[in-house]
């Protein structure tokens, strides 16, 4: 496998975290899941930002070693894509964004069906969903690349998504330059 950074995006209970531990398993390569770190370290000022360039970090180090990483994260914003572009190209890697996304019935769903509470920072119920995206006012709709992009609808089965982003990174590799010999 080339050397490649899946840079998860999406909001929450849209099923980022169950497709990339697919994956993940799948490929058999890290899985860096930026709530990991923002749980430890909650009770610092600018935790949400912290973790961001902790988890870019570590996902530097294991492209530094010569594998391929998955970054989950919302990457609700501009500058995590462009993070992720840049960390990719200093480490001459390819990059996929896989933004996972449902209709609204079934986000609000499982955004109802999270227990209030479950976790001092992750969203919980519809009502608070809505209430962060107002915050975000739109900050999550920026263009990406098409060569970096897949979005999946992660109401379909989880062996069905892993192998739609297993075949965009085929199409990926099969654009990989020819190295002289």
């Amino acid at each position: 496998m080339p050397l490649t950074l899946i840079a998860m995006k999406g909001h929450p209970a849209t099923g980022k975290s169950t497709v990339a531990e697919a994956l993940a398993r799948r490929l058999r390569i890290p899985l860096i899941d930026k709530d990991d770190i923002k749980d430890h370290i909650l009770d610092l000022p600018d935790a949400n930002e912290r973790a961001y360039c902790v988890m870019w970090r570590i996902v530097a180090t294991q492209l530094d070693l010569g594998l391929s990483v998955i970054a989950v994260s919302p990457l609700s914003h501009p500058e995590s894509y462009a993070r992720a572009q840049e960390i990719a190209a200093q480490h001459a890697a390819r990059l996929l964004v896989v933004e996972t996304v449902l209709d609204e019935a079934e986000w609000r769903r499982r955004l109802d069906a999270r227990q209030p509470g479950y976790s001092t920072h992750k969203i919980s119920g519809w009502a608070a969903m809505q209430e962060m995206l107002r915050r975000y006012n739109g900050c999550w709709q920026y263009p990406i690349a098409a060569e970096h992009h897949l979005q999946l609808n992660t109401a379909q089965p989880l062996d069905q998504l892993v192998d739609a982003v297993l075949a965009q990174l085929a199409i990926s590799w099969q654009h990989l330059p020819i190295a002289p010999s």
